[in-house]
């Protein structure tokens, strides 16, 4: 953590990206037949367009079936305030390595480096938090985030929470601010694991790798431009959600809500981890009680984003972040400053776990009234926007949420069980990635690693 509660996307160790080496099953010989086999990839978000790309590339005649009338699942961009916002993923993180940062360079999309370091936080009373002060609750974060690593070697399955609090109480006994040490690790847990501390487990807290570093970057024209340039040339059916899954034989069949029924060779589902909890999706056979285990045990959080449109900043536009501290860690709030990206005067602000929910049930504005009075506390009634709007994602059905986390009693080998295939089909997500778990790029690895699974299953 440094001085803006830079998250543990740009703090941990690095990780390969996993190839999209191809696999037997449709290669060589196998694209010379004149059946070539069928292949079902149920969802178009990151990690079904990954899988459809490998496997068309393979050989396979592939088939993407999308519950939504669009493509890009929790990656999507909207035009709105005459400029293009990303009401989900947004961000690539750990850029050095990413395979992400390839794709946009080979899109020609522009990327935008964010600087998490230039911070503006005040105060409830309108005081603002000074630079010294911020600084030294940041190194004490930098000490607690230690110990938590550590921890999380032994006896990781602990909650966060209790750990967390009497770390925190410590620091702030010898004479830390407790405002922005509270606000650094609002940011570090709710804000980036979409959980609250008692929610998620010690080892959750230091769950995933990185690859080799670099700035996380913001696309100019929104990430949904990554999910367009990889569904190219592949074949997307829209608007028809899977009701079943099932598994016969040598293959599978996928019955759709329209009534109609496909078969195919095999075929991986890629729905949220929210939706699989759920059962919204029927497998018959029901799934192994190892996989049907780590869907009940993992967990999948919520993060929202309020964007807040002006004709002209009230904020010193040098700022990345900017916050009233004050609320407690759970109740953290930050707005990032979109400005340069948007090429106009906005804020994106995050609220997230238990929060993030209960914000949801306040109506069809979502956040917005909250978001703007709390920063309103810290700035003033310059902060009421000309146009604002606030993401719903527990309340979107076919997402349920925003992303997985290590869930009390939950461990890595979870995410593993759910990749491991069961006969022909394989599941696959951001929430089936141990090494880059609730990331664009995650998902588009796990995507990537259950096409070759397959592959190698069709021979």
């Amino acid at each position: 953590m440094n001085g803006s509660g830079v998250t543990r996307r740009a703090l941990l160790g690095s990780a390969a990206t996993g190839a999209v080496a191809v696999a037997a099953g449709c290669s060589g010989s196998t694209v010379a037949r004149t059946n070539r086999p069928k292949v079902v990839v149920v969802g178009a978000g990151m990690a079904g367009l990954g899988a459809a790309r490998v496997l068309d590339q393979a050989g396979c005649r592939v088939v993407v079936i999308e519950a939504r009338d669009r493509i890009g699942g929790r990656v999507h961009t909207v035009e709105r305030f005459g400029t293009q916002v990303d009401l989900g993923a947004s961000w690539i993180h750990d850029s050095r390595g990413n395979p992400l940062t390839e794709i946009a360079r080979k899109a020609g999309l522009e990327t935008v480096p964010t600087d998490y370091d230039r911070v503006s936080l005040h105060r409830r009373s309108g005081d603002p938090i000074t630079a010294r002060t911020l600084s030294r609750a940041a190194s004490a974060g930098e000490a607690i985030t230690s110990e938590l690593y550590r921890l999380s070697w032994r006896n990781g399955d602990r909650p966060l929470g209790p750990t967390l609090k009497r770390m925190v109480d410590s620091r702030v006994r010898a004479g830390v601010d407790r405002a922005a040490l509270e606000w650094l690790y609002g940011v570090e847990v709710p804000l980036d694991w979409a959980a609250d501390p008692d929610e998620i487990s010690i080892d959750g807290f230091g769950e995933g790798t990185l690859y080799r570093g670099g700035p996380d970057l913001l696309i100019r024209g929104g990430a949904g431009q990554l999910t367009s340039w990889l569904a190219r040339g592949v074949q997307i059916r829209k608007g028809d959600p899977v009701r079943e899954v099932s598994r016969s034989g040598r293959g599978v069949r996928i019955t759709l809500s329209s009534g109609e029924v496909i078969g195919a060779d095999g075929c991986v589902v890629t729905v949220p981890l929210g939706v699989l909890k759920a059962g919204k999706v029927r497998f018959e056979p029901a799934l192994p009680a190892d996989h049907r285990r780590a869907i009940r045990k993992l967990g999948f959080g919520l993060l929202d984003k309020t964007f807040l449109s002006y004709e002209s900043e009230w904020w010193n536009p040098d700022r990345t972040q900017i916050a009233t501290a004050g609320f407690g860690i759970e109740e953290a709030i930050s707005a990032f400053n979109f400005g340069d990206l948007a090429g106009r005067p906005l804020l994106c602000a995050f609220t997230g776990g238990s929060f993030a929910r209960q914000l949801e049930r306040q109506g069809s504005q979502g956040a917005t009234p909250t978001v703007v009075a709390r920063l309103g506390q810290g700035f003033g009634p310059a902060v009421t926007p000309d146009a604002s709007l606030s993401t719903r994602w527990a309340r979107d059905r076919f997402a349920r949420g925003s992303y997985s986390f290590l869930a009390v009693g939950s461990t890595g080998r979870d995410r593993a069980v759910l990749a491991s295939p069961v006969g022909r089909m394989i599941l696959a997500g951001e929430h089936t990635s141990t090494d880059r778990p609730a990331t664009m790029d995650g998902a588009l690895v796990a995507g990537r690693r259950a096409a070759n699974r397959l592959l190698a299953r069709l021979d």
